[in-house]
Formats: C-alpha cells, structure tokens, sequence
C-alpha cells in the first residue's frame, strides 16, 4: 500500500510530464501517460478487491452516473469525430487516464495525512514549475506578447497549472493561521506553548521559525510572481472567486453569517473592478472571445446531440497570423461541442455532485474547504478558458473530486 501512495504523490509531483512525448509501436503517448499506467496495473494486482471496489461504487452511485454519462458522451463523440485519430487520442489521455487514476485515488488514499500529501505534492509541483518560469523570465524568455509562458505553448496553460498550487498553499496556511486562534478559544486544540512551533502550508509543523516563514515567504513569492507576469485576468479572477468563496465557508463553519456575507461581498466587488480593468485593458482580447462563444454556439446548432469530436473544434476557423484556436475558451461550451449533450450534464452532474458532498461534510476540518476553492478557480477560469482540456489539469480535476469522497475528519 505504501508503494501505491507514494506512486499517487509521485504522479500528482510530476504531472508536467505529459509534455515528454514519445510512441510506442507507432502509438502516441506520454511520460504521465505511463506513470499512470503502471500504478494502475501495479494496484489491480497488488490491491483490487471487488467486493471494496462495489461498494465503493454503491456508496457514490450518483457520482458514477454522472461519469458514464461523461464517458459516454465523450466516446460518442470521438466515434462520430471527423478526426478519429485526435479525438481518440484526447479520450485516452485526458478522460481515460485521469479516470484510471482516479480510481486508484479514491481506493487508496484513506484518511486526512494522506490527502494533505497529494495536495502538497501538487503544491510542490507548482512551486518547482514556477521557479522554472522565473528562470525564463529572467533569461528574457517570453512569448510574442511579452508574458510569461515557460515550457508551456501559452501563459494562460502556465496559470492553469500553478492557480491551484498557489490556492492550496495559501488557503491551508491562511485557514490554519484563524483556526488556532478560534480552536483554542472554544477548548477543541490548545494553544502552542512553543513560540518556535510555526504552521507551513498544509500542515507542515518545523521548530525553527525563521526557516519556516522564509519557506513560505519565497513559495508564495515564487508562485505570485510567476502568476503575474503570465497576465492571465482569467486566472486572477477565478483566484479572488477562490479566496472569497474560502472565507465564506469557513465563516459560514463558524456560524459567523454576517462576516460571511461580508467577505463575499468584499470579493464580489474585487472580482467586478478586476473584471473592469481587464476588459479595459484587454478589450481586444475579449472581443476575440466573444467571436469564438458566437461560433461556438452556431457549431453547436449544427451538431447538438453528439457533438463534433475531441480536438476538433480548431478545424472550423481558419488559420491567422495569431495561431490555431484549438478550443472555445469556456469550459462549458468546450463540454457541451466535444462530448454532445450528455457529456455536458455528467460534467455539471458532476460539480453538483462535488459541492453537495463537500458542503455536507464542511465540519470536517479545512480541505474540504480549499478543495472546494479550487473548484470555484476552475470554474470561473472556466468561463474565459478552456480549463479540464489538458493532460495535467483534467488530472487535477479528478484529483480534487476524488479528495472531497474521501476527506472525513481531520486529525
């Protein structure tokens, strides 16, 4: 089992991988693809049980609708694509795979450590991946448009991956900072007798103070910086959804409504005025993407029960001088033209599946809170980016869903 769990941390550390690509007998694949792979293989013979594995799938029917629902959606759609062989590949590797590891996740991970090792191995990810962009930065490595993008083929791909990193981290140093001080106050934990006992992120205890708020420091340093110069409003957006979202759960946990309210409507109003200032600034940018929903929706006239296929969505514009549009920016619309009509309600089946499930068990302690943030982040980004449509976020999708099924207490 433990070979299993630190196959699970490894893969979440090194999802970036999927940009090692290679065939094998003439078939395309990844680095991460087969990572994921043999950790599956590796669980089915080490540890499958049926009579576990059922009645797992029992406890959360609802949830296993919701994915055959996606599922069939998906290989509907790729049957009927007219590129077999790209759509094919897109249902191998960003719904087959992560639904693969999905199921060892959710049949191995046990209790609230663990779950604090996997989201710090994605935060660790995160944070590596935006050292290496501030490398490029600094060598003057940027795209045409002057924005940070590192080893990815976009900023908005870069701020995809370390928007969630940066809302672990931060949300699990931020919420065990105001629960010492109300847990001590109401009896449950005491108060730490040791002035050099210091919280890191996700629970990560050290005595030497210095070195602890240095660690903390310099990783959200590193993240925010990297975050910045990618200029991705979108991913800013969906991080002030993210906080906003946060503290009014856990203020909402802690019966305290009317700083609930507060907090939420202090981030609306952020969200409204950064919301202003990038249309003002990027109007281009979202005139573009106003033009892409419009034909979005008129594809999605032409083909509105299966859908045109995974991957395929670039083939109904024409080439320009700013590059491919290979998908629509909003991760509905992306749902709703790549896995047809029942795709789409999987998917939002599934999200309500998600809050319903973590809000029933927020007094559990704080993850189930920061899981819940990242998903806000998805789908606000989502709104004005294709999030999920990619190796390493449709990974950390099913990372997030599997963790709320299995957060339950905390220690």
């Amino acid at each position: 089992m433990k070979v299993i769990n630190w196959g699970i941390y490894v893969i979440v550390f090194c999802l970036p991988l999927y940009l090692v690509r290679f065939k094998i007998f003439g078939i395309p694949t990844t680095a991460l693809e087969i990572l994921i792979y043999v950790l599956f293989v590796f669980w089915l013979i080490k540890e499958f049980r049926f009579g576990e594995f059922k009645k797992l799938l029992t406890t959360h029917y609802s949830l296993l609708i919701a994915i055959i629902l996606i599922l069939i959606g998906v290989s509907l759609a790729t049957i009927f694509s007219s590129d077999l062989r790209t759509s094919a590949g897109i249902w191998k590797a960003w719904f087959i795979d992560p639904i693969l590891f999905f199921i060892v996740l959710v049949s191995t991970i046990k209790d609230s450590e663990q779950i604090r090792k996997v989201l710090y191995s994605l935060f660790l990810s995160g944070l590596v991946v935006s050292i290496i962009a501030l490398i490029y930065l600094i060598f003057g490595k940027l795209d045409p448009s002057d924005r940070l993008q590192a080893f990815y083929t976009s900023p908005n791909y870069l701020a995809m991956y370390l928007a969630p990193a940066l809302i672990i981290g931060v949300g699990y140093y931020l919420f065990t900072f105001l629960s010492r001080p109300s847990e001590a106050a109401s009896g449950i934990r005491p108060r730490s007798s040791d002035p050099g006992r210091t919280p890191c992120p996700l629970g990560l205890i050290t005595r030497k103070k210095t070195i602890s708020t240095t660690f903390i420091l310099l990783s959200f340093g590193c993240l925010l910086l990297s975050l910045f110069f990618t200029y991705s409003y979108g991913a800013w957006l969906g991080i002030i959804a993210a906080f906003g979202f946060g503290l009014f759960l856990y203020c909402f946990k802690l019966k305290k409504i009317e700083l609930a309210v507060l907090f939420l409507c202090l981030f609306i109003l952020a969200g409204l005025f950064l919301g202003y200032f990038a249309l003002s600034f990027r109007a281009v940018s979202f005139n573009a993407r106003l033009i892409i929903w419009q034909k979005a929706l008129e594809i999605f006239k032409t083909n509105p029960i299966i859908g045109i296929g995974p991957g395929t969505f670039g083939n109904y514009f024409p080439a320009s001088p700013e590059g491919s549009i290979p998908q629509p920016h909003n991760i509905f619309l992306a749902f709703l033209l790549q896995t047809g009509i029942s795709g789409l309600i999987g998917f939002i089946w599934l999200v309500i599946y998600f809050f319903k499930t973590g809000i029933k068990n927020l007094e559990f302690g704080i993850a189930n809170i920061i899981l819940m943030a990242v998903m806000i982040y998805i789908l606000i980004h989502g709104l004005v980016d294709t999030l999920y449509w990619k190796n390493d976020l449709a990974v950390v999708f099913w990372v997030i869903i599997g963790l709320i099924l299995i957060n339950k207490k905390e220690p």
